[in-house]
């Protein structure tokens, strides 16, 4: 068999070509090719990577929790905004009440309940069916962690009552078929399917209901077909006004969405594929915002106030995958990578505990995103833990 060039334990031997070119242009093959340019490993054999260091999922959880308690020390009101133009907008806050709930669930420590609670029923400033679907996932991880019955139950059917209105409201036969972004109905984009698709198999997993699962499978053939996924694996923003891929930027939170949902839609199905499909995404994801010292850039920079958040999503996204991909150099590979960043992004603290919005020691721009960001990355290395530190 010819072997690629760069030997077994070479960048290309499991990159696809347009993975080895957004790796060499970003990361410079980072002169080595241990866990810490992880970026640059292109699913590398075991035996080509370096043994993490270890962070057991204790310490990584504490690193969480530290990290979460500066938000009700210093970004109490920010939490609560309800208009944009702020330095936090109110979608971010269901963002944050998932991410709490991913920290209680993994941690089993409830100091943020009420705070989590507390923002899920503040529901000033939202704007669009994405946010709205914000909103419903967030109810749907909340339900999760709630022991009261009633109060799991009225979570559900929260979420229940904004998927149905989305669902017959903002659902029609444009570029054949799709949700809209907003209620004007002027923009098809990935986001808003994504987590349309994503509720719908999570409603499904619930509740039982065969209308939700048609739903999901209905919105992932649609999804799949749009052009939205590129032939990089990238997804992109959304549909222009031919129904064609725009080539809009590549958030990171639009790779990570969609590994939850074929996550949840391999569930439903029993199609293991769909679990490689969310793994070679997020494999390209890892590669197109590798950085020359290590980092994980937004696709699109300098960050706005809504895309601070974004790289939170993805790799809290990644490391639910990752606990679900069978055992194998896809799993290894990107629990590897959680960890060496997560080792990263911990070292560029600050004294008081703060987080950098790009993720960096300086420039020092810390923000409520940059905390949150930062907490949901230690979470997704704690999923990773047990795989990585052998």
């Amino acid at each position: 068999m010819h072997e690629a060039p760069g030997g077994r334990c070479g960048p290309s031997s499991l990159f696809g070509a347009a993975e080895r070119e957004q790796v060499v242009a970003s990361a410079g093959l980072r002169k080595s090719l241990g866990v810490l340019g992880l970026v640059a490993w292109g699913f590398l054999p075991w035996s080509c990577l370096a043994s993490p260091a270890t962070l057991p999922k204790a310490l990584l959880l504490q690193h969480a929790a530290l990290a979460l308690d500066v938000l009700p020390a210093h970004y109490a009101a920010e939490l609560h905004a309800h208009r944009d133009g702020g330095n936090f907008h109110a979608w971010q806050r269901f963002v944050t009440v998932s991410g709490l709930a991913g920290y209680e669930a993994e941690s089993g420590d409830r100091r943020f309940h009420t705070l989590a609670r507390d923002l899920l029923a503040d529901r000033r400033g939202l704007d669009g069916n994405d946010d709205d679907l914000w909103v419903a996932e967030a109810a749907l991880d909340w339900a999760e962690r709630e022991t009261d019955t009633t109060r799991r139950r009225e979570n559900t059917d929260d979420a229940a009552r904004i998927f149905a209105r989305i669902a017959a409201r903002d659902w029609d036969g444009v570029c054949g078929g799709g949700v809209w972004w907003d209620r004007a109905h002027t923009y098809k984009n990935a986001i808003t399917n994504e987590l349309f698709m994503d509720v719908a198999a999570r409603l499904y997993g619930v509740t039982g209901a065969a209308p939700y699962r048609d739903w999901a499978e209905q919105s992932w053939r649609w999804f799949d077909g749009s052009g939205m996924i590129a032939e990089s694996r990238a997804v992109n923003d959304g549909l222009d006004a031919h129904c064609r891929n725009n080539d809009g930027a590549p958030y990171s939170y639009n790779q990570g969405v969609i590994l939850d949902a074929l996550r949840h839609m391999s569930h439903l199905t029993g199609d293991a594929r769909l679990l490689d499909r969310a793994a070679r995404i997020a494999r390209q994801a890892i590669a197109a915002g590798a950085t020359p010292d290590g980092g994980f850039a937004e696709a699109r920079e300098p960050m706005s106030v809504d895309s601070r958040i974004f790289r939170g999503i993805f790799v809290r996204a990644l490391g639910r995958l990752v606990q679900v991909l069978p055992v194998g150099e896809p799993r290894h590979a990107l629990g590897a990578w959680l960890i060496d960043e997560s080792a990263r992004v911990w070292a560029s603290r600050s004294r008081d505990m703060r987080f950098d919005g790009d993720w960096k020691a300086a420039p020092f721009e810390p923000s409520a995103q940059a905390q949150l960001t930062a907490a949901d990355l230690f979470v997704a290395a704690a999923h990773a833990s047990g795989d990585v530190v052998q």
